[in-house]
């Protein structure tokens, strides 16, 4: 039955072409997965999602879920721009609070270049509101996004969004009308996605800032491996045999290693 189901697998990809799906420009063109399609035009419109860490490399943006719609596809190569972002479902779960209140917002905003997005940002309470701090706590919110969104392009907007600023920005704002907790941008949908089609690059070029991309990333991890390569070399060089118990139990919390057992145990410890 394995073969069986194996071999329909196979039947139903044969003949088919895979496309490398490409990121915007903002994000250098990152290739994000591969897609299935019998031609061109059955592979444009459709739409992909991806964790943002994926992209940047920062865990702290895993919660991002973040999609993109194909417009335009070069040989095997498919072209997307930016569509939105959602929270993960868990991570708004784990927002939840007892004898909190939780405001869902809904605001849309133009942008630079004439963009349009939906934006819906989450306001996160200590105490249980009423209805009218509610309509107060959205209205101030609502200004602040509009006033300052307004000036700026998708790329500045979506970065002042991925790095919490924002997010912090109208939590300072609203703790002097309410004391609010936090803020997150649950989601963002762009309503016009004509207004971010790109010109893609040339084949050469496109290459390029492939290529240019993956060696920076080398270097990083040279680097990365050459200062933990020092750090453990300035380790090793340490004598601990002078130290006193109470330093070297010091120096063990600071590497978050057990602090119990003889100086012989904590000085083994520390090499290791």
């Amino acid at each position: 039955m394995a073969k069986v189901a194996r071999a329909k697998v196979k039947d139903k990809w044969k003949g088919k072409m895979w496309y490398r799906l490409h990121a915007p420009s903002m994000f250098n063109y990152a290739i994000m997965a591969h897609t299935p399609a019998d031609s061109p035009e059955a592979v444009n419109g459709r739409v992909t999602e991806i964790p943002l860490e994926q992209l940047t490399g920062d865990f702290s943006q895993k919660n991002f879920m973040v999609k993109f719609r194909i417009n335009e596809t070069r040989g095997n190569n498919a072209f997307t721009s930016f569509d939105g972002h959602r929270l993960t479902s868990d991570y708004k779960r784990a927002l939840t609070r007892r004898k909190n209140s939780r405001i869902d917002c809904n605001f849309i905003v133009n942008l630079q270049n004439d963009v349009i997005i939906r934006i819906k940002p989450i306001l996160m309470v200590d105490k249980r509101v009423k209805k009218s701090q509610e309509k107060m706590l959205r209205s101030v919110a609502h200004k602040y996004v509009e006033e300052n969104l307004s000036k700026l392009s998708i790329s500045e907007t979506l970065k002042k969004i991925y790095s919490g600023d924002l997010s912090k920005e109208i939590a300072s704002i609203l703790k002097t009308t309410y004391p609010t907790k936090r803020v997150e941008i649950s989601k963002i949908s762009v309503m016009n996605p004509s207004s971010l089609m790109e010109v893609p690059p040339e084949d050469s070029e496109l290459e390029k800032i492939l290529e240019k991309t993956n060696n920076k990333d080398v270097v990083k991890e040279k680097e990365d491996d050459t200062t933990d390569d020092n750090s453990e070399a300035e380790t090793k060089e340490v004598d601990f045999k002078s130290m006193k118990v109470t330093e070297l139990k010091e120096l063990l919390k600071e590497k978050d290693l057990p602090v119990s057992g003889t100086k012989a145990e904590l000085i083994e410890r520390l090499q290791t």
